[in-house]
């Protein structure tokens, strides 16, 4: 999946984000995200086999909790 940003995950027309999605806007690969997902402080909920991140709470970890202000 090519780079993401922060901004084009806002516009996504849903309310959640899959791993593969979070990941590439966080920059990682999708197999460091599912290896460090516990440690990550936003939800992260399993349905089936896939993950999916609650939108509003992965924007404001990116914004905000990932620089450690606030």
């Amino acid at each position: 999946m090519e780079h993401l940003t922060l901004e084009s995950i806002k516009e996504l027309p849903r309310d959640f984000l899959t791993a593969k999605e979070a990941a590439a806007v966080m920059g990682i690969s999708v197999v460091s995200f599912y290896k460090c997902h516990s440690k990550f402080p936003f939800p992260i909920l399993r349905i089936g086999r896939g993950y999916r991140i609650p939108k509003g709470a992965f924007i404001e970890y990116m914004e905000v909790g990932r620089s450690g202000r606030g």
